[in-house]
């Protein structure tokens, strides 16, 4: 029987009158990768930030490694070391090196030494293709770099589920490819992910399941398969028509 990492469990959000989540409800297994697309404004990013206790839900409840993690008693910083995340704006300290950005959660939360975080931290560079960039600073990097970086980051509190808030949106079109690369390879990997993407491409190839967004609920989720060659909501259709 397949783990289940984490059960959302009819969780909505609302910012006074305005209801953005509506209800929603899905469990993530172990090793799956899911892949979040809809329109904008559709309530993805928000679903994504209530999962990392950026916002709080105002309604329903989830549940990480059997706990509930609106219950008031998880430590907020221990939880987010476990599930970790990837925004499209990167959010590097640009006055610290590359492999300082890396290193800093380890060593500042879990006490790591330095000589292991920065030996970890150049196989986490290494990995995303950046470890002669270790000693220089994200100023000098493009956008596609800092966005690996960030993902090095996020990766170097080993995290056993990984959130991607649209990270290649914020990228010209040529950079797009070698953040999604890194990203495949995390899925080969095994990473549990949830991504939020406009790339269908991406969604196709590497999800093993797809969850359409619109209007703060899910109208359709199923196989890449399902969902891009047979989809069944109205809605779903014109969308994928739209946008393919």
């Amino acid at each position: 029987m397949e783990e289940i990492m984490m059960s959302v469990k009819s969780i909505s959000k609302s910012y006074g009158s305005n209801l953005v989540l509506k209800d929603v409800s899905m469990d993530i297994k172990k090793g799956e990768v899911v892949c979040i697309i809809g329109p904008s404004g559709s309530g993805k990013s928000t679903f994504l930030r209530c999962l990392n206790l950026l916002e709080i839900p105002t309604a329903g409840d989830i549940i990480f490694q059997d706990q509930s993690i609106l219950n008031g008693k998880i430590r907020v910083n221990k939880y987010r070391q476990n599930v970790g995340m990837v925004f499209q704006g990167y959010y590097l300290f640009n006055l610290k090196k590359v492999i300082d950005n890396i290193t800093m959660a380890p060593r500042s939360l879990n006490k790591k030494k330095k000589e292991l975080a920065e030996k970890e931290a150049c196989e986490l560079l290494d990995k995303v293709g950046l470890l002669e960039k270790k000693d220089v600073y994200p100023s000098s990097l493009s956008g596609g770099q800092k966005q690996r970086v960030a993902i090095a980051r996020a990766l170097a509190m080993n995290p056993e589920l990984l959130l991607f808030d649209e990270p290649t949106s914020a990228l010209d079109p040529e950079l797009v490819g070698e953040v999604l690369k890194v990203i495949k390879k995390l899925a080969n990997d095994g990473m549990t992910m949830i991504v939020v993407t406009h790339e269908m491409g991406f969604a196709r190839d590497v999800a093993d399941r797809v969850i359409f967004m619109e209007g703060g609920y899910i109208v359709e989720q199923g196989t890449p398969k399902e969902i891009f060659e047979n989809p069944q909501n109205l809605r779903t259709q014109e969308f994928l028509a739209r946008i393919l």
